[in-house]
């Protein structure tokens, strides 16, 4: 039974706070264990050290056991990483550049670990760049944080979950004008995925959970825009 959970984002309060928000509850729930294993991935971002940390406090208060993927263990210890996969309850994909996640993801033999975690039934949580990674597709800035472009533009994920997502949706007009000149005349259907709220897809059976008057919408552009809250 596969378990994903998509997070859009957090706004600024709560990227610094340290209290478990009810995204964070709902996911060491859906792992079923009395003290589950969570792993912190955070292949898509240079100050990993730090966002584990912060990860590491939050889900400790929730009687989670924590551990984390270093760079250095997919250099040196494959056999490691194939360990700390396994033994994972609950798999946690931070945000940050979505190219340089990508290319980890690959260059270190990743997603089929991950697909086989996924398809045991452990949690795999994503956010932002990290829940692109987990979905068919994402409306990414990766090309914009690295220079490249001004542009957002699509990005292929693994495909875990049938899903296009728009993460950080409504956080800025631009990312929407061009989410929508992206998608004009196509069939893609998009999750716009606020900040603070989270696409919760369990056997295929989708929910929301969200704080703050956050919300995930559901967009096309067949002829006009369209956006229509997920409930």
């Amino acid at each position: 039974m596969g378990k994903c959970v998509l997070i859009g984002g957090y706004t600024k309060q709560n990227k610094e706070s340290l209290k478990a928000s009810v995204v964070d509850e709902k996911i060491v729930q859906l792992a079923e264990k009395e003290k589950p294993i969570f792993l912190f991935i955070g292949l898509a971002n240079s100050y990993s050290d730090s966002k584990y940390d912060k990860m590491k406090k939050i889900y400790q208060k929730l009687n989670c056991v924590t551990t984390y993927l270093k760079k250095s263990n997919l250099i040196h210890n494959p056999k490691i990483v194939k360990e700390k996969i396994e033994q994972a309850d609950i798999i946690y994909i931070g945000g940050g550049d979505y190219v340089k996640l990508f290319k980890h993801i690959h260059e270190f033999d990743l997603e089929q670990l991950l697909k086989e975690a996924y398809e045991r039934g452990k949690v795999l949580v994503g956010l932002s760049a990290g829940a692109i990674l987990l979905a068919k597709e994402g409306f990414s800035d990766s090309s914009i944080l690295r220079g490249e472009s001004e542009d957002y533009q699509f990005v292929k994920g693994l495909g875990f979950v049938n899903q296009i997502i728009c993460p950080h949706y409504h956080e800025d007009k631009r990312r929407v004008e061009q989410l929508k000149e992206c998608i004009k005349n196509t069939q893609k259907v998009v999750s716009g995925i606020e900040n603070d709220a989270a696409l919760v897809i369990v056997n295929d059976q989708i929910d929301v959970i969200s704080f703050n008057g956050a919300k995930v919408f559901r967009i096309n552009c067949d002829k006009t825009y369209n956006e229509s809250e997920i409930k």
